[in-house]
């Protein structure tokens, strides 16, 4: 990596931390206008990208850093007043400079002159304004609306095709092959590469010079793409790669990471010869001020040793790791924990004079190994601060654009989660913020005709509960209109009109595939795509979702998220010798069986006598659908659980000690299982099956 390069990625991820913090001061500012810590926070942040896009030649960014950071002066000085308009402008203008490093990054110019200029004038317009009245809000363009509604995307191949030289003479021809491909999907990228054509007068018309590089967007099984390639398959050198994950929003994530020089260089757009020969005659930054005689050489020296020194602490403090190296990490932390475990039974075997001091050794390992398997498992968890604040901004833009009064309240930043599920979890969402926006909150008049506060809230919240993470969005609007579900049931064909529905089975409809009880299509919803997507994305993970709404209150919208990387204290129990691991912040106590305290209330169901009442006793085979055998009995130990929602026991043979684990998920390894969170690895190699106490709770509970 060159000098540049590695300037160009400090500024890349200090931008992007800038512009978090100016977008975060800019959202509290409009709650507080008269916040002067937010506008200093603006203010810094602004003068720090300004100074950092200057450093590395980006000079229309520092221009127009240095335009918003004087139009903060004057917010400072109190000369100018805080306005919505004025907050929109802002917003904007950071989603601006976005744009321009984003081009920047990708060896484009920053920006168009004529968009560059528009913006310039918006922001001059606010500078010439003297005193201004703080309800007097200026003209400002429409807030940008985030991305319409999509379905989960579609898969991308790479398709590397090396004909046989003599490929003419079989009577087969490539180009009907390409054209096969083109009729599956998208061509993204058809690559050729010319590295074998000879020169003219050595060109034989009856031979093939050329091979393909295809990069194929396409909904189509890879069996379909692979049946193109029937007649040519055996005596050519053909390859179909998925690289889907390569590709994000239609992205191909892998050309960050490169140089604009090696794509170019790769996909035969330049020749070697002409990629050296243009790197030869550029000049540095610092050698073009000096032949300008924009600065001394001596001042240009101090800066860039200065620079240097920074650099060297940076590369000290900083480390780019990749998600799978982590994800080994995770592993090896995991399996290290397996053999101390086994090491621990192996040792309590022996009768050695010196066991007691290996026994303290053991002790001390095992206390270390515990606090490094907790520490690598958090490496891959990030708060969700980031993830809320970015949806606080959306509330905001679309609350403007649909010209409602929304007030957005935050709980649980600190909370976090698996990098992972946060990036499935984004599109959900994303659809769920537009329904409580669109759907939900009412325009000022209603709400006050309703008695209601002419400003509306919107609420997010995140939680950890049962070793999953739970996230509510809630809004204080009209709630659902289940009379609305119902009528349109009936014209979709969905229950017959003597049917009877209840509130759950109802509410199940709305995440239907083109389920809407909305009569028009607006820009956000009516479409009946949103809430589908919301469930596909949440099965695909493994977590569930539900709907609490109450007409005229507002609707409550509960995701439960499972951890891909979990360290959990758990209680390892024994049914049958099946072995079982219980989340131990859900264990109120245990007690041995007592038959004068079981009632049995017939059809399976039993109470058991749990302080000063009765609580459901589950028989925790029958329950997980396990065949116990013909004879078995229920536990004779019985455990007390609380979910949150219930209190009930569940029946085990046998209570093992209790200890800390790193769970696997079920969905990633195997399949999702309702009444299971998870699996882990035990000390002697076995499994252990984690319950998930919510899901075996709504089991019982559905069919008691």
């Amino acid at each position: 990596m060159t000098e540049q390069d590695e300037l160009l990625q400090i500024f890349i991820s200090e931008a992007e931390e800038l512009l978090k913090l100016a977008e975060t001061s800019l959202m509290s500012l409009e709650t507080a206008p008269r916040s002067s810590s937010d506008i200093d926070e603006l203010f810094r942040s602004l003068h720090t990208l300004k100074s950092s896009a200057a450093m590395v030649g980006f000079t229309r960014i520092s221009e127009y850093s240095h335009l918003l950071e004087t139009l903060m002066e004057r917010l400072r000085s109190r000369k100018l007043a805080v306005t919505k308009s004025l907050i929109t402008s802002l917003l904007e203008s950071i989603d601006f400079i976005k744009s321009m490093v984003d081009r920047a990054c990708r060896g484009e110019t920053e920006a168009d002159p004529k968009v560059l200029d528009q913006h310039k004038e918006r922001i001059k317009r606010y500078l010439g304004l003297e005193e201004a009245a703080p309800s007097r809000d200026e003209p400002a363009l429409p807030a940008s609306l985030p991305d319409t509604e999509s379905a989960p995307g579609p898969s991308y191949y790479r398709i590397d095709l090396r004909f046989r030289n003599d490929l003419f003479h079989t009577g087969r021809d490539p180009l009907p092959v390409l054209r096969n491909l083109s009729m599956l999907g998208y061509l993204v990228r058809v690559t050729p590469d010319l590295s074998t054509l000879p020169a003219f007068y050595d060109l034989s018309l009856y031979d093939l010079y050329i091979s393909w590089q295809v990069i194929l967007r396409t909904d189509r099984p890879v069996s379909e793409i692979e049946n193109v390639f029937t007649f040519v398959k055996d005596d050519n050198d053909i390859r179909i790669e998925d690289v889907t994950g390569r590709f994000q929003d239609g992205i191909d994530l892998e050309l960050a990471g490169k140089r604009l020089g090696d794509v170019l260089l790769e996909r035969g757009e330049i020749t070697q010869d002409a990629l050296a020969g243009a790197l030869s005659r550029q000049k540095r930054l610092g050698e073009i001020l000096i032949e300008e005689g924009k600065i001394e050489p001596g001042a240009l020296q101090e800066v860039m040793s200065e620079q240097e020194e920074s650099r060297a602490l940076y590369r000290k403090t900083t480390v780019r790791v990749s998600v799978e190296k982590i994800d080994s990490l995770v592993n090896l932390a995991e399996e290290m924990g397996v053999c101390l475990a086994k090491l621990q039974t192996l040792h309590n075997r022996l009768e050695d004079p010196v066991r007691v001091s290996i026994a303290e050794e053991m002790e001390y390992l095992v206390k270390v190994n515990r606090e490094f398997q907790d520490r690598v498992a958090r490496v891959r968890m990030f708060p969700l601060e980031g993830t809320f604040r970015r949806f606080q901004r959306m509330v905001r833009d679309l609350a403007y654009h649909q010209n409602k009064q929304i007030k957005v309240m935050i709980a649980g930043l600190d909370t976090e989660l698996d990098k992972e599920v946060i990036e499935h979890i984004t599109d959900p969402l994303k659809h769920l913020v537009r329904n409580c926006v669109d759907h939900g909150i009412e325009p000022s008049a209603e709400r006050l005709s309703a008695g209601k506060a002419a400003e509306g809230i919107v609420e997010f919240k995140a939680y950890q509960k049962e070793g999953k993470i739970f996230i509510e969005i809630s809004d204080d609007g009209r709630g659902i209109d289940l009379e609305a579900i119902r009528r349109k049931a009936l014209v979709d064909g969905l229950i017959q009109a003597d049917g009877e529905m209840t509130k759950e089975v109802m509410l199940d409809l709305l995440f239907k595939p083109g389920f809407s009880t909305s009569s028009e299509v607006t820009e956000l919803s009516g479409r009946g795509v949103g809430m589908n997507v919301v469930k596909t994305h949440l099965d695909q993970l493994g977590g569930a979702i539900d709907v609490r709404t109450e007409k005229g209150k507002g609707t409550t919208f509960v995701l439960s998220l499972p951890l891909r990387f979990a360290l959990m204290e758990v209680l390892h129990v024994k049914v049958n010798d099946i072995s079982f691991l219980i989340p131990m912040q859900s264990v109120l106590g245990t007690e041995r069986s007592r038959n004068g305290l079981l009632r049995d209330m017939g059809a399976g169901s039993k109470l058991y006598r749990h302080q000063s009442g009765y609580v459901p006793l589950i028989d925790l085979l029958p329950t997980l659908d396990i065949n116990a055998g013909p004879a078995a009995e229920m536990g004779c130990i019985i455990i007390f659980l609380d979910t949150g929602k219930r209190v009930f026991g569940i029946s085990v043979d046998e209570i093992l000690e209790p200890q800390q684990v790193i769970i696997k998920s079920l969905e990633t390894n195997y399949r999702n299982v309702k009444s299971l969170t998870g699996a882990a690895i035990m000390g002697d190699g076995s499994v252990s099956l984690v319950l998930d106490l919510l899901g075996i709770e709504e089991i019982y509970f559905k069919h008691a």
